[in-house]
């Protein structure tokens, strides 16, 4: 059943499970995470030349983004590649460690990866740094509406992982299902987070009936 118009290519939204988690485009397979964080970026009226920097090379976002802007950089963490070189022609990247310059990008965007990087403050000090003055990181991961960020397990200096509570594992297009290990369940004290590490951030709530997109958070953070 048709139920809408998705805003990052134009073709029909369609309900295929209940719920608005189980609607997807027809064309580009968007959810209304990518559909949301889509609607986010048109609103702060970024130009074509704009430098944008996506963590991922493929998905209806990235394919979005790829559309719109003239400079798009990608990558992927792969766990058999060294970093910095090359698998099917994409870059490999850690969040935590990037092999890029200061201040190379107007723009940052991810869907539902900072959940599965052990140390996320490391994570978002290193987007903060590739990031120019003004520049913003848009992103999404599961949150909550609970006040504190709870820690589900630990990475050790000796590359152990120790779990505070039942491992949870997530799914995604180069692993599969239920194959990347969440580190955290965020709460809203994320934006606390990412102003520890200079942001000023923000949670944005997307709604849009015509997009099919109902109360998905959307995290914006400007490097001030």
């Amino acid at each position: 059943m048709t139920i809408g118009i998705c805003n990052l290519c134009g073709s029909l939204v369609v309900r295929i499970h209940p719920g608005y988690f189980g609607t997807r485009c027809l064309n580009c397979r968007s959810t209304k995470i990518h559909r949301a964080v889509g609607l986010t970026i048109e609103s702060l009226n970024f130009s074509t030349s704009t430098s944008v920097y996506e963590l991922s090379s493929r998905g209806a976002l990235y394919k979005f983004l790829k559309y719109k802007f003239k400079n798009l950089y990608f990558s992927e963490y792969f766990d058999d590649v060294p970093l910095g070189l090359m698998k099917n022609s994409v870059v490999c990247q850690d969040v935590q460690n990037l092999f890029l310059n200061d201040e190379s990008f107007d723009l940052v965007t991810s869907t539902e990866v900072f959940e599965h990087v052990p140390d996320d403050s490391k994570g978002f000090s290193e987007i903060y740094r590739v990031l120019k003055k003004d520049g913003y990181f848009i992103f999404t991961v599961p949150l909550s509406d609970n006040p504190k960020t709870v820690e589900r397990c630990l990475l050790q200096p000796d590359g152990t992982i120790i779990h505070q509570l039942e491992p949870e594992y997530h799914g995604d297009q180069i692993r599969g299902q239920g194959r990347v290990l969440a580190f955290r369940n965020y709460g809203l004290d994320i934006t606390e987070r990412l102003e520890s590490c200079g942001f000023h951030a923000e949670i944005r709530l997307v709604n849009s009936r015509s997009n099919v997109i109902e109360d998905q958070k959307v995290i914006i953070a400007k490097k001030m």
